[in-house]
């Protein structure tokens, strides 16, 4: 029950960072038409994919390096880890996304597509500051002000200053979307400042450069990935079929990442027990019990829910819709198998093996996407992702099984303590 409350203390947090998505993208379907709406669809799956590799791995390593600092109250060290993330994000940040947002302008066959890339020099560095800070209010035990500013208070800026826009003109381009999304930032961005100050302690800034760039780096290869192909299905419907298709598609994507409201919360519960010495394996598969339990039940909820959900977007195209969002969510039933076990590969075991796995994956994955696109469209392309997720999450099981971290029962959440160890 314990474990209950906390989960539900937290999604309510977490749940604000997917709420919060639905909320902007419902206004902005409203108010731009569908193959603008497509084109800002890809954008922002573009801009999401490059957030991580744009600090540098920062993004995602922060709680691993940041947090025993914090318990032992090396505040010296933690002075000059927000100085070294701060400068990798805001300056790796625009030399990587210039490099590749030159490469995407070359290779993209829709003329859309090339419109406004500049404006993800800005978006993007900010962005991964706004990640990095959000992840370091976590490690900082600032869990809750970490979450709301990780995703939705952004979102929510974002969602009100295009309304106000598209009330003043009567129209609503992806210019003022972006300059939107840039001033919202912003704004998140310097809250961040205001929350983080007053959690160190003043000390003169101590150094370990090397081995938290390094420790990132091992990191940012497997989250990397992860974002990768967390928003490849979108890239590749723009790419094949066009943004009309994404108008139709990413509705779907929307509301079956509402999962996440539920994994995020869990994943933040299983990470301290990970990162013990020794990790109490019935602890962990008495909260596994509880994530299947209630991830089941979220599911059947979205799909009960799926029309009215979908026709709050004007969904052109309602039964592919409809059945796309199915196809989707099919897939989140397996999500606590792929939370827990990329978890203790990521915190526990070899960073590395994630990446091997998404490597495999995602190229089995775009193989089959490729040929289903061609003889079923939109519908064959859901299909593949929910076979590559289904596959990277029980390779990834696999890995934590073969090395001994967590058994088969612990994983699904059979397992219980022994009469011995209860006394």
């Amino acid at each position: 029950m314990d474990v209950l409350k906390h989960v539900l203390s937290l999604g309510t947090f977490t749940g604000l960072n997917h709420i919060s998505r639905v909320i902007m993208t419902l206004l902005l379907a409203r108010f731009m038409g569908a193959e603008h709406f497509g084109t800002f669809a890809a954008l922002l799956a573009l801009c999401e994919v490059l957030l991580l590799p744009a600090s540098m791995g920062f993004a995602s390593s922060l709680m691993r390096i940041a947090h025993p600092l914090y318990k032992s109250q090396q505040h010296a060290l933690l002075q000059g880890l927000k100085r070294v993330y701060f400068a990798v994000a805001l300056s790796f940040g625009c030399i990587f996304v210039a490099v590749v947002l030159f490469g995407y302008a070359l290779f993209s066959p829709h003329e859309l597509a090339n419109e406004h890339l500049e404006y993800l020099l800005f978006i993007v560095p900010l962005g991964a500051l706004m990640q990095c800070q959000a992840t370091f209010l976590m490690a900082l035990d600032a869990k809750r002000r970490g979450l709301l500013t990780q995703q939705s208070l952004f979102e929510i800026l974002t969602a009100l200053s295009c309304a106000y826009l598209y009330f003043q003109h009567d129209s609503l381009d992806l210019a003022m979307v972006c300059q939107a999304l840039i001033v919202s930032i912003s704004i998140v961005v310097v809250l961040q400042f205001v929350l983080i100050f007053p959690l160190l302690e003043k000390n003169k800034p101590a150094y370990q450069t090397v081995f938290w760039c390094k420790s990132s780096l091992r990191l940012l290869a497997s989250g990397a990935g992860v974002a990768l192909v967390a928003k490849l299905d979108v890239l590749l419907v723009h790419h094949w079929l066009g943004p009309k298709a994404v108008s139709v598609f990413y509705p779907a994507v929307v509301i079956a990442g509402l999962m996440a409201i539920l994994s995020n919360a869990f994943g933040m519960v299983l990470k301290p027990m990970l990162l013990n010495k020794q990790i109490d394996s019935f602890e962990v598969a008495h909260v596994m019990r509880l994530f299947w339990l209630c991830n089941l039940v979220f599911v059947l909820i979205l799909a009960i829910a799926a029309y009215p959900l979908l026709a709050l977007y004007q969904e052109p195209e309602m039964e592919s819709g409809h059945t796309l969002l199915l196809i989707l969510l099919l897939a989140q039933l397996i999500t606590p198998l792929r939370i827990c076990a990329s978890s203790v590969i990521n915190l526990v075991g070899e960073p590395l093996y994630n990446l091997w796995v998404l490597l495999f994956a995602t190229a089995v994955t775009v193989l089959i996407a490729w040929y289903c696109q061609a003889q079923f469209g939109l519908l064959g392309i859901a299909w593949a992702f929910c076979f590559g997720f289904a596959l990277g999450a029980v390779l990834r099981a696999w890995l934590v099984i073969k090395l001994g971290y967590l058994n088969i029962e612990h994983l699904l959440g059979f397992a219980r303590p022994s009469i011995k160890a209860q006394l």
